[in-house]
C-alpha cells in the first residue's frame, strides 16, 4: 500500500527512479529496522540494499524487497545500483539525508543524472494508518500516566535531575519501548530554557517547574509539556501562564483539515503579540510527530502545508523571559476529517503543586539540618 502510493507520487513527477537512504523512510516503505541500507524505487520493481550484516535480517523484514548485499570493501554504493538503472536517465536522491562525499561518488560512478527528490516520503508518514495511531495513543497514555504518577513523588529540595530519572523509569515501567527524546524538566528561572537539561537545582516553593517529554512505542512517539507552579503561585506567574494557554486554545479554534501550518501559528502568535509578553515569544506552534520527534508538517510562520486527515501533531506556544521563568502547554493532536482529537487529557489548567508548602519546605530543610 505504501509504496504503492509512494509510486503515484512519483509518476505524478515524472520520477523514473528514486533512492533512498534515511533510516526512518526505509522502515517506512519497506520495514526493514536495520542501521545500513538504501532503497531503490523503479515504477516495477524495489531494491533494498545492504550488507552482510542485515541480509537475514532484512529477508525476514522485507519480503517484499529484492535484496541485494553489497561487498563493501570491494564495491561502492554507486557501482552496485549503475546495472539496476540501466535505462533510466534520472535519479532523484534524498539530497537532505545523503552525505556530499556520496553524492560526488554517486555522480561519478552512475550513467544517469542526479535530482533532489521532493520530501514525499515524509509527506507519506505524515499521515497515519489504524496501526500507526494505536501506537500513537499508547505512547501518550504510558506518558500522561507516567505524569500522574510522577507529580505526588515530588518533594522539595528534589534535583531537576531526580526528578527526571524518576518518570523516565516510571516511562519504562508501564511498557516504554524507548523514550521519545531526552527529558526536560526544568524549575525556576531555568524553565526560561526551551531545551535545557535537568540538572542540580533543586524543586523549591513559589518555582515553575516544566516538565517536556515523550515515551516511544513500536517506533512512534509522544510529545507532551506541562508547566507548573511549586506550592503557590503569585498573580504574575498566573497572567504569564493564560496568556499562553490562551494562545493555545486560539490555536485549536481553527486548527482541522485544509487549514494551513502558518494559519494555526499565527492565531497562537496573534495572542502572544498582544500580550505584554509579546518579547518572549517563543518560535513556531508545533510540528507533526511520529517514527521522527520533528517530522512534516513543521508548523511555523510561512508553513503552507496544508493539515489532512490522519496526521498528528502538536500545538506548543510557549513564553520564555530570562530570569522569571518558562512556560509551555503541549498536546498531542490527530486532525479528523471533521476538525481534530484531543489525545492529550492532563489538565491544563494552571495547577499548583501542593506538596510543596512553605511548612513541607522548612520540614525538608530541618531534615537535612
Amino acid at each position: 500500500m505504501r509504496l504503492s502510493q509512494l509510486r503515484q507520487l512519483m509518476a505524478d513527477l515524472q520520477y523514473q527512479a528514486l533512492l533512498l537512504t534515511e533510516p526512518i523512510n526505509i522502515r517506512y516503505l519497506a520495514g526493514f529496522s536495520g542501521s545500513a541500507a538504501s532503497l531503490l524505487i523503479t515504477p516495477q520493481q524495489q531494491f533494498l540494499i545492504t550488507d552482510y550484516r542485515y541480509t537475514e535480517q532484512a529477508a525476514e523484514q522485507c519480503p517484499a524487497m529484492q535484496i541485494i548485499c553489497r561487498d563493501r570493501s570491494r564495491q561502492s554504493l554507486g557501482q552496485c545500483l549503475a546495472p539496476l538503472l540501466r535505462g533510466i536517465d534520472t535519479l532523484h536522491l534524498e539530497y537532505q539525508h545523503l552525505p556530499v562525499s556520496q553524492f560526488l561518488q554517486l555522480q561519478q560512478e552512475l550513467p544517469c543524472q542526479l535530482a533532489p527528490g521532493l520530501n514525499l516520503t515524509e509527506q507519506l508518514r505524515a499521515c497515519k494508518d489504524h496501526t500507526e495511531l494505536a501506537s500513537v495513543r499508547q505512547a501518550v497514555a504510558i506518558a500522561e500516566q507516567a505524569l500522574a504518577w510522577l507529580l505526588p513523588q515530588l518533594k522539595p529540595g528534589m534535583t531537576e535531575a531526580a526528578a527526571a530519572a524518576l518518570l523516565e523509569q516510571q516511562l519504562f515501567a508501564l511498557g516504554a519501548e524507548a523514550l521519545a527524546f531526552p527529558t526536560i524538566l526544568l524549575s525556576g528561572a531555568r524553565s526560561a530554557l526551551p531545551h535545557g537539561k535537568p540538572g542540580g537545582g533543586q524543586l523549591q516553593h513559589g518555582d515553575w517547574l516544566l516538565i517536556d517529554f515523550g515515551a516511544e512505542v513500536g517506533g512512534y512517539r509522544s510529545d507532551i509539556s506541562r508547566t507548573y507552579v511549586i506550592g503557590a503561585a503569585t498573580p504574575l506567574q498566573r497572567d504569564f501562564y493564560q496568556t499562553v494557554l490562551c494562545a493555545q486554545q486560539a490555536a485549536l479554534a481553527i486548527i482541522g483539515p485544509g487549514v494551513t501550518g502558518d494559519a494555526v501559528n499565527a492565531a497562537a502568535a496573534a495572542v502572544l503579540a498582544a500580550s505584554p509578553y509579546a518579547d518572549f515569544a517563543g518560535e513556531g506552534i508545533g510540528h507533526g510527530t511520529g517514527l521522527v520527534l520533528h517530522e512534516y508538517p513543521l508548523m511555523r510562520k510561512g508553513c503552507d502545508a496544508v493539515l489532512q486527515p490522519g496526521m498528528v501533531v502538536t500545538v506548543e506556544p510557549g513564553l520564555y523571559k530570562p530570569g522569571f521563568g518558562g512556560v509551555r502547554i503541549e498536546d498531542n493532536i490527530l486532525i479528523t476529517e471533521r476538525g481534530y482529537e484531543l489525545l492529550t487529557t492532563s489538565p491544563k489548567q494552571l495547577t499548583v503543586l501542593k506538596g510543596f508548602s512553605l511548612a513541607a519546605l522548612h520540614q525538608a530543610d530541618s531534615s537535612q539540618a
